[in-house]
């Protein structure tokens, strides 16, 4: 999972879901008390892996509060594979129902901009194209990966009018385009965290004037009381091919849009905006095993 750059978070999700379905498969014998330790140690090395990626950390949240709630080991291995196939449901049923609330949002003959390459957003665009609407998508090529190419593929492989451009042109072409449509590996508090360059096109929109939208399900929905970890830089060779004297690179992934400069959140539940979106993340619950240990508690624990 840290080596893969290229999967969507439901996707690093699921794959999550399988080692902690192979570890409560390992479990006969040993105690409650261990398991629950174990546990709490395979989700935060799966975290680690890919620590911007909210799927992940809503996965690790609810099988830790389904161990919390066994009274043997055998019943705690049952309820943690209930809430994996309980994930892996939420996840399959919530996709088309987000894709169908932002096909509302694509009007009839206009031109949608995207930003790296949501499968999300791609479902929802799929989505438009079958119920007949006429649109065509402006897509960046996000770099350094250009994810946006593959992207740009399989909309043109489904007859949808395409335009790939650089992402410095974003800006350029969002006087073109009716909307913004952007997915999200995370949503907290501080803000959406998206693929870099999600901000700027964020401040270009509202300088536009353009509605740009984030569209997820709830399981990218970060609670408060987790923080989520700084990114780790990646391969400074995916930005420049041989060092240069003097030259250093920094290749981070993702960036935070305030919420506040979003029209609107996209989930199951419809079309939200940024003060309801607030309201929904303080209404979560984080485990104590994702809480951030602070510092007069670190000898304790120790």
């Amino acid at each position: 999972m840290r080596a893969d750059s290229r999967s969507g978070a439901l996707a690093l999700a699921q794959r999550a879901a399988e080692a902690i379905v192979l570890l409560a498969a390992g479990a006969a014998g040993r105690s409650l008390p261990r398991f629950r330790r174990e546990l709490a140690a395979t989700c935060k090395r799966l975290i680690a892996a890919q620590p911007t990626m909210a799927p992940v950390v809503q996965l690790a949240n609810a099988v830790l509060w389904a161990g919390d709630a066994a009274g043997n080991t055998a019943e705690a291995v049952e309820r943690v594979g209930e809430a994996c196939e309980g994930f892996r449901q939420q996840v399959e049923r919530a996709g088309a129902q987000v894709a169908s609330h932002a096909v509302g949002l694509i009007a009839d003959g206009s031109a949608v901009l995207t930003h790296s390459a949501s499968d999300t957003v791609l479902r929802a665009l799929l989505l438009a194209r079958a119920r007949n609407k006429r649109f065509r998508v402006i897509c960046t090529e996000s770099r350094p990966v250009s994810e946006g190419r593959t992207m740009a593929a399989k909309l043109a492989a489904a007859r949808i009018p395409v335009t790939l451009i650089i992402d410095a042109a974003a800006a350029i072409h969002l006087e073109r385009a009716r909307i913004v449509l952007v997915g999200a590996d995370a949503i907290s508090l501080g803000g959406l965290i998206n693929k870099a360059g999600t901000a700027l096109l964020a401040a270009a929109a509202s300088r536009f004037g353009k509605p740009m939208y984030a569209l997820c399900d709830s399981t990218k929905l970060v609670p408060p009381g987790y923080r989520l970890s700084a990114e780790a830089p990646k391969d400074p060779r995916e930005i420049l091919g041989q060092s240069l004297s003097g030259v250093s690179v920094s290749n981070l992934y993702f960036d935070v849009t305030p919420l506040d400069w979003l029209k609107g959140v996209v989930t199951e539940e419809g079309v939200s905006t940024p003060a309801q979106i607030r309201r929904r993340l303080r209404r979560l619950r984080c485990h104590e095993s994702l809480r951030p240990v602070r510092p007069r508690d670190s000898n304790r624990l120790n």
